[in-house]
Formats: structure tokens, C-alpha cells, sequence
């Protein structure tokens, strides 16, 4: 495929612990996608100073997303130019973590009457993992993601949602790691 159809990639890494199982998800997708040429730019929220939202409706003024300076920009900045967004999450009381969840809290003035930038058509990917023994503790992330996507007019190209993975390494057991690698592969296609 020609460089330039190549596939950007943001990968919004939401959880806290340095290579647990959420961070080797996003890893095998990571390496699926780059080993088809595409440029992937990977952030540890965790690491970033990203403040809530305070819902002041004012997006978009002085020509900048939102009004609160903070690494938000950064991403932002990420988001406008990819056609892919990875959302990566371990499940906490069956919803997204908090660090993550200030992000999509902070996607407000993608869908503002005075939008520069619309996420409409670019395609996302839900990548979430959970102790639990139960596939329904995602119930609720995957409501939110479903939502939420529909509201920014991304489309999906794929959900992962390991369970019964919650130690450390864990994610290693079973083929998640594999699907994970392939749905990378696949995502320039």
C-alpha cells in the first residue's frame, strides 16, 4: 500500500499500570498495525495532566478545541490528523477508567455548532479488559462506546473485550493477545 494511504493511528492508552493487560492489548494491536506500515502515536493518559471538563460551552474560542490549557492539546492535535482512535481500557466498577474517561468527557467540541474539526468517518476501536469472570461486566463500557461514537460519527472497525484477566500477564492466556495483532494487521485494509 502507498504511504500516503497508510493509516494514522492515535492509541489512547487508559489505564495505570505499566504493562498490564490492557497496555499488551494495545501492544499486539500496535505491532499488527505498524508491521503494515502504519504510524501510530501512543499516549499513556495516565501520564498526562488532562483536567475535566467543566462544560462551559465555550469550544472553539481564540481557535483552540476548549479554553482549559493542558495536555488535552496534545491529543487534539493527534485526533485531528488520524483516521483511527484506539480507546484503551481495563473495566472499573464496569465502566471506562478514570483516565480515560476524562478524554471522551473532553470530546465536546467535536460535536459543538462551531466545530473546525468533526470526527465523522474516522474509524475507532475498542480495546478493554476485565477480571471479571463474566463477559456482561463490558455491558456498560459498551454502551457508553456505542453512544458515544454514534454521537461523533466515528466508525467502528473492531471491539476486544478480554475477561477473566486480571492479574498481571494474565492477558496471555487464550488467544486475545493474537486477535488483538490481527485486528491491526487488518486495519489499512
Amino acid at each position: 500500500m502507498p504511504a500516503d494511504t497508510m493509516k494514522k493511528i492515535v492509541c489512547l492508552l487508559g489505564s495505570p499500570r505499566v504493562n498490564g493487560n490492557s497496555e499488551r492489548l494495545a501492544k499486539a494491536f500496535v505491532i499488527g498495525a505498524e508491521s503494515q506500515g502504519a504510524k501510530v502515536r501512543f499516549f499513556r493518559l495516565q501520564n498526562m495532566n488532562i483536567k475535566g471538563c467543566i462544560d462551559c460551552r465555550r469550544c472553539w474560542e481564540n481557535g483552540k478545541h476548549c479554553v482549559i490549557n493542558d495536555d488535552m492539546a496534545q491529543i487534539y492535535e493527534a485526533i485531528d490528523e488520524c483516521n483511527v482512535i484506539v480507546f484503551v481500557t481495563p473495566v472499573y466498577w464496569y465502566s471506562w477508567s478514570a483516565q480515560i474517561k476524562v478524554v471522551w468527557d473532553r470530546m465536546l467540541p467535536y460535536i459543538s455548532e462551531k466545530a473546525k474539526f468533526t470526527l465523522k468517518d474516522k474509524e475507532c476501536i475498542l480495546l478493554a479488559t476485565a477480571g471479571d469472570v463474566y463477559e456482561s461486566a463490558f455491558n456498560g463500557v459498551l454502551e457508553s462506546f456505542d453512544r458515544s461514537i454514534s454521537l461523533l460519527g466515528l466508525k467502528e472497525r473492531g471491539k476486544i473485550c478480554a475477561y477473566n484477566v486480571y492479574d498481571i500477564g494474565d492477558i496471555e492466556q487464550g488467544d486475545w493477545l493474537d486477535r488483538a495483532k490481527e485486528l491491526g494487521i487488518n486495519i489499512n485494509k
